[in-house]
């Protein structure tokens, strides 16, 4: 993920940057997924966190616009074995390709042929903020473009987190350093979750623990 924001729950701070895994943690099933997919043109990584899939999405498409929290985009970190910021870094390696701010989203005026979003809604314990991320890629997707929402819901080390906090689609979970939220949203989850914000559902499956739904615009007027 994914997505930077902080929320605060009866008391408990969750930064849910904590959530994003580095490039070198790619899932091979959805990499391969990308690299044939039969969209090109215009796609969107929503959540991009440290650009995990970044370079299958430039090799993809024509253009390619990166999202995610200010905080997350403005921060120095390491990215594909560089420190700097994911603006600096998309511009000076990825031609036709931008970031673009969360808080921004509303401000975007192009359409996308595909939009990603890869275990975002898993970290956010908010369904507010979940609702305004599905309705945003509503608004972005090109009347026949399609999105790919996929989370981790099933895994052995989850176990532990079950002895946390019930909270929303998962748990609330604290060690000695942090607090972080664990979302489990199978692919029913994620199907009404889009259906009841308008949009269609293309197709859905699970695979090795993982939901993967893909959605497009409702055709109907």
């Amino acid at each position: 993920m994914e997505l930077v924001l902080n929320y605060k729950i009866d008391g408990i701070t969750i930064r849910s940057e904590n959530a994003a895994k580095p490039h070198t943690m790619p899932s091979g099933y959805l990499c391969n997924y990308i690299k044939n997919s039969k969209k090109n043109g215009r796609a969107l990584d929503f959540g991009c966190g440290k650009l995990r899939y970044s370079e299958q999405l430039v090799n993809k498409f024509n253009v390619v616009t990166f999202l995610d929290s200010r905080k997350q985009l403005e921060r120095v970190q390491i990215i594909r074995g560089v420190k700097t910021t994911i603006p600096e870094y998309v511009a000076n390696n990825y031609k036709n390709s931008n970031a673009v701010p969360f808080e921004n989203v509303d401000k975007i005026t192009d359409q996308y042929d595909f939009i990603l979003c890869a275990n975002v809604l898993s970290a956010i314990p908010c369904k507010t903020t979940i609702y305004k991320i599905i309705s945003s890629i509503r608004e972005l997707l090109k009347s026949d473009g399609e999105a790919m929402i996929v989370n981790q819901y099933k895994s052995s080390y989850f176990k532990k987190y079950e002895s946390g906090i019930k909270h929303l689609h998962g748990y609330i979970y604290q060690n000695f350093r942090n607090a972080s939220y664990y979302g489990l949203l199978d692919e029913r989850v994620v199907s009404e979750i889009c259906l009841e914000n308008n949009l269609s559902i293309i197709k859905s499956w699970s695979k090795a623990g993982s939901s993967y739904v893909i959605v497009g615009k409702n055709k109907e007027v």
